[in-house]
């Protein structure tokens, strides 16, 4: 067998895998990584006892990463790299999510979930159960990050913003608001809650479409759908690395750099490791023997194993404008989950 013959084996084994088989119970505290058993932690309404006085973005927010992959069947071919999160987004966001990173893909007539090739269930569903959250927690604020993992059409992508304007109605943070009162310099926790507005959508420039003759560029598509493009009041990184102190140093790396600015943004921290294909035939030789492996689940598993090196991570470096932390597989990892909710305990407004 040569190379090539190699790494087309390892890439079956480890591509082609169901999710269900990643799902083994451990009896390491505090949660079995890959175990669904659910709830953990009970974080449903932790932003409405935030100071009123606290900026939005000097808030931890906890987030997860492909959020909505646990839609993808565990029987599907690929599910096993294409799964992220082992919960709904609805008990994502109970366990204290309030950032959401929703990826989508048009199929058929319909909206669908998507992760690369690997499709999961509806986008309608997903935004049900972020609008039923919030029903039943009004005083809570959730950032939803759109993006198309494929091209659409115009229509499919009319058919993502209307769909979003129409669940989320008055919830949602809108253009005029950007323009008065919501500024991400000054907007505070008690703004928000006295406007009794908890919902903001960010897409990517990819959401422009020509439509019965009209072009909408993003301002258009801001002002008459509220969703926002995702790089005006976001800034993200992703670090695409499988080596944990590597994954640490490019994040603190991109934090001291934006934390140096009276910044009219916010940040997200992904604290995601990233599986890689192999590079040559010693990567090959480990995908084959199982030492190594392209499950995000496996390295969920490598990071959060050291859970208390993320604790100490961000508890030693509080002149940091730590905001948004994105995280794989969240019901992996409850501690740190409820360590950054606490973190807003103990930061002075600024």
């Amino acid at each position: 067998m040569n190379a090539a013959d190699c790494l087309c084996s390892a890439l079956a084994l480890n591509c082609c895998q169901f999710a269900f088989l990643s799902q083994k119970k451990k009896s390491s505290p505090p949660r079995s990584i890959g175990s669904s058993s659910y709830p953990t932690n009970n974080n449903n309404d932790w932003m409405s006892k935030l100071d009123a006085n606290k900026k939005l973005r000097d808030v931890v927010i906890p987030g997860t990463h492909n959020s909505a992959s646990s839609t993808i069947s565990k029987w599907a071919l690929f599910s096993g790299v294409a799964a992220c999160q082992n919960l709904t987004v609805h008990q994502q966001l109970n366990e204290g999510a309030r950032y959401l990173d929703v990826r989508i893909c048009g199929h058929k007539d319909d909206i669908v979930i998507s992760h690369g090739i690997v499709k999961g269930g509806k986008l309608s569903d997903v935004v049900d159960e972020v609008e039923a959250f919030l029903c039943d927690n009004p005083k809570e604020f959730v950032i939803v990050e759109i993006k198309d993992e494929t091209p659409m059409t115009s229509s499919q992508k009319h058919q993502v913003l209307h769909l979003i304007q129409s669940t989320f109605g008055e919830r949602m943070i809108t253009y005029k608001d950007l323009q008065t009162w919501f500024q991400l310099k000054q907007v505070t926790m008690g703004d928000i809650r006295r406007r009794l507005k908890n919902v903001l959508i960010l897409i990517h420039n990819s959401f422009c479409f020509h439509r019965q003759g009209i072009e909408h560029d993003m301002n258009m598509v801001a002002k008459e759908f509220a969703c926002f493009h995702n790089s005006t009041l976001l800034h993200d990184k992703w670090h695409n690395t499988t080596n944990s102190s590597d994954l640490l140093h490019r994040n603190l790396t991109h934090l001291r750099h934006l934390s140096r600015y009276d910044r009219d943004y916010m940040i997200c921290n992904q604290l995601v490791l990233t599986p890689q294909p192999p590079r040559n035939l010693f990567d090959t030789v480990h995908l084959l023997f199982g030492l190594k492996s392209l499950q995000p689940i496996s390295l969920a598993k490598q990071l959060y194993q050291k859970e208390d090196v993320l604790h100490c991570f961000v508890r030693d470096r509080p002149g940091l404008h730590w905001n948004i932390v994105s995280l794989d597989f969240i019901d992996c990892c409850p501690r740190f989950i409820n360590f950054l909710i606490e973190i807003n305990s103990s930061r002075s407004n600024t």
